[in-house]
């Protein structure tokens, strides 16, 4: 244990390379107590959190991932700002084993700060089943710094690493220094870095012990299909619909199935009896179980799929596929202008849209920026899953899998139309160079999928409760009382009936002028999970038959298309006008995706009614 009397509190970095698990080893340490900010000034995002050992407190500060402290990048500049300027009380430097000779680069830089450093030997498992072996001790004694085995996704070694930080932290560096190269030498540069690997690979001859290179490993193997020539991209396609059909097929269906019974055979008959028990009026009866109950249940009922569909991408994420797919979809997306580094943010898309607009600070490039901002809302987030997932149930209940997957290829599509627009238009220029990682695949932990799947539904249910709540009630509230201010009954001579008129004829070639439908795209402007609420309230009774009667299958189709594409949430919005650092871009942003999504709606509808028209004849 700790041998220091006194209670301290030290500020303690986490630096390494990209891929080398230091988030992982971050949620690992801090848990529940981590934050997530921005760094001052900055848009690169800022993760910190506290871990203790003994009476001692350790404010565990994130760095970004990074190669070098030599300012290349954003993140870079942001990691060699803070050390210099904020001197930690010690650097946790995480070492991927497995790539030692690459991770210990930084490693020789960190210990020229002359600040107290430990080195995080990480993914020691990785290492021993390739047959290789570190000898951390030996490390340690080369290197005059605490060398700790552990293993961040199985939490192996972290007490014995928080041991050898407390006890370094705060205290003088005793280190060895990496030696210099002359003073005669005509590039400094180059000579400083010949010196600094040469360093390294005399102390790794010593203390790394490798197997023969003639033997594959387990992760060479997968790759020689999954990131194969030919077979790369359609593995891909298979592994995605896979996912489909597993979260909207028979088993995600069961789930929601089993929540719907429960909230309108036991939550709401319960709820009501309740009230007329307690002797309330009609009104407030109408509002919890007509409004309340209905909007906000009608969203809760599809988060069984959403939890579902985020549990199989967090397993595909976190066994390493994820950075398998942004490098082999490099190639196609450079032809829309884009590097495959952009990938990252495009998929994050696919969970939510705020998020994914912030994640393109990854792009070093502001035209890719730009440009992988434009395109991020064609790729649905999760809020649209209710939506699709209500529209399929009631029209194409016998293939709800491909019938997602199809929504989700189209709305990639216009993306990639999108992106070549505005590639040949007002972003011009090629885009920037793409170097990634490629990762051990790695079984994923219970843990780190926990983890992953508690924050969306965390995210999900904090949404249900607020932004779509108080949409929920709003909505209520305005079908129930007319232009004058009398309470009705009948909704058509609501106020929510004269707002849904004056914007219906819009959508006529679309398919669905009725003000209902209109006034549910109004309130997904706020949260898109809304649309359903919305529905819930102004279609009472049965939704799915609501649906059928007013609704054909071609306009049902050109509404889900319509859904898909058109403008995001107020929250996303606001991301967007963040990450651009524009007004003028952030209008371009949502009048383009209004525009696109009408006009696919209405060329999607009336070509199908001239072909359906044309084969009656």
């Amino acid at each position: 244990m700790n041998d220091r009397k006194t209670t301290n509190h030290y500020v303690v970095a986490l630096a390494g390379n990209p891929n080398c698990g230091k988030t992982t080893l971050f949620n690992a340490l801090t848990g529940s107590t981590a934050y997530v900010g921005n760094w001052p000034g900055v848009t690169v995002e800022k993760k910190s959190g506290s871990a203790r050992y003994g009476n001692d407190t350790l404010e565990i500060v994130d760095l970004p991932g990074i190669y070098s402290l030599v300012p290349y990048s954003p993140e870079e500049a942001i990691a060699g700002r803070f050390l210099e300027r904020e001197r930690p009380d010690l650097i946790i430097d995480i070492v991927d084993a497995s790539n030692i000779e690459r991770n210990l680069y930084l490693t020789t830089q960190l210990m020229e700060l002359n600040i107290p450093l430990v080195i995080a030997m990480n993914m020691m498992d990785v290492v021993e089943k390739r047959g290789d072996s570190v000898d951390c001790a030996l490390l340690s004694r080369l290197t005059g710094i605490a060398a700790v085995p552990i293993s961040a996704s199985k939490g192996e070694g972290l007490s014995g690493l928080l041991k050898a930080a407390d006890s370094a932290a705060g205290r003088p560096a005793a280190y060895h220094s990496v030696p210099k190269p002359g003073q005669d030498c005509k590039d400094p540069d180059t000579a400083l870095a010949d010196a600094r690997y040469r360093y390294i690979e005399a102390i790794t001859r010593k203390a790394v012990k490798k197997h023969s290179a003639s033997v594959k490993s387990v992760s060479e193997k997968i790759d020689w299909i999954a990131t194969n020539r030919f077979l790369a991209i359609p593995v891909f396609f298979l592994l995605i619909f896979f996912v489909f059909y597993i979260t909207f097929g028979s088993v995600g269906s069961y789930l929601v199935r089993g929540v719907e019974y429960f909230i309108s055979s036991c939550l709401s008959p319960n709820a009501d009896a309740a009230l007329v028990s307690a002797g309330a009026s009609s009104w407030l009866r109408s509002l919890v179980v007509d409004g309340i109950l209905a909007g906000v249940g009608a969203v809760l009922e599809f988060l069984p799929q959403i939890l579902l569909l985020f549990l199989l991408l967090s397993l595909l994420e976190d066994s390493g596929y994820m950075a398998r797919a942004a490098f082999i979809m490099d190639a196609p997306m450079r032809r829309i202008g884009l590097s495959g580094r952009a990938f990252v943010p495009l998929l994050m898309g696919f969970g939510c849209t705020v998020p994914a607009v912030m994640g393109t600070r990854i792009l070093e490039s502001e035209k890719d920026k730009r440009l992988t901002i434009l395109i991020t809302p064609f790729m649905s987030c999760s809020a649209k899953t209710p939506i699709y997932s209500l529209f399929i149930a009631a029209f194409f209940v016998g293939s709800r899998p491909l019938a997602m997957f199809l929504i989700y290829s189209f709305g990639i599509l216009v993306g990639l139309l999108s992106a070549l627009l505005f590639k040949n238009s007002i972003l011009k220029g090629a885009p920037a160079p793409f170097v990634m990682e490629l990762p051990d695949y790695r079984l994923p932990t219970v843990r780190t999928v926990w983890l992953h799947v508690r924050r969306r539904a965390g995210d999900f249910l904090q949404r249900a409760g607020t932004t779509v709540f108080v949409a929920t009630v709003a909505v209520w509230l305005l079908q129930s009382f007319t232009v004058g201010l009398r309470m009705t009954n009948d909704s058509s001579n609501s106020i929510i009936a004269a707002v849904g008129r004056a914007i219906a004829p819009v959508f006529t070639l679309c398919g669905f002028g009725d003000w209902k439908p209109a006034v549910a795209l109004l309130t997904g402007l706020v949260a898109k999970e809304s649309v359903v609420s919305t529905m819930s309230v102004l279609y009472p009774g049965g939704l799915t038959d609501a649906l059928r009667a007013n609704f054909t299958t071609l306009s049902a189709c050109s509404y889900l298309i319509f859904v898909l594409l058109y403008t995001p949430c107020v929250a996303a919005l606001s991301a967007v006008r963040r990450e651009m650092g524009s007004l003028k871009w952030t209008a371009v942003t949502a009048i383009y995706q209004l525009v696109t999504a009408w006009y696919w709606s209405a060329m999607f509808y009336q070509c199908a009614v001239l072909i359906q028209n044309l084969f009656r004849k």
